[in-house]
């Protein structure tokens, strides 16, 4: 390739990151960007069901290699790890939880970002049940959930909702 041609293509992919705004730029540089939101002390209030007080949730997340993973530790005790792995889209995610027995939970899932919207979906269990889990980030520091449950992965019901607060 000649300097011309090298300079003309090396115009139209800056061009084309410009268009595409920082943060579409940065995720296709770095495919882990939008899950290093997760770090952090979060407080999480449960809306369903009513009346739990609320818990302290704290994501300690690090890129190893390939992998990104994120320790979750729930009021003082370790819950999980939530291994996610890029799946060849943008924004698409396979993902695998593991306890802190080393078992993992279930087969792995997937995880979707569109925008605010981000989208976890279980493979069936053993019974056919689905689970997904729906997060709608509104900023940085406030993400509300709704986890439910699906037998025929389209009619699905609630089983817990509610809303995460970063601590600052």
């Amino acid at each position: 390739m000649d300097r011309k041609s090298g300079r003309l293509l090396a115009t139209v992919l800056v061009g084309t990151l410009v268009l595409m705004g920082a943060t579409h730029a940065q995720d296709a540089i770095d495919p882990y960007a939008p899950l290093r939101l997760y770090e952090g002390t979060w407080q999480v209030t449960q809306t369903t069901p009513a009346g739990k007080k609320p818990d302290r949730l704290v994501n300690d997340c690090a890129q190893i290699g390939r992998y990104f993973a994120c320790q979750q530790t729930v009021n003082g005790k370790p819950g999980a790890l939530v291994v996610f792995i890029p799946d060849a889209a943008p924004g698409h995610y396979r993902t695998q939880i593991v306890l802190p027995d080393g078992a993992a939970l279930g087969p792995p899932g997937t995880l979707t970002i569109a925008g605010d919207r981000w989208t976890y979906l279980g493979e069936p269990d053993a019974k056919g049940v689905r689970y997904r889990t729906v997060n709608v980030f509104s900023g940085r520091d406030r993400i509300h959930f709704e986890s439910a449950r699906s037998t025929d992965g389209k009619t699905w019901t609630v089983t817990m909702a509610g809303d995460e607060t970063r601590e600052r």
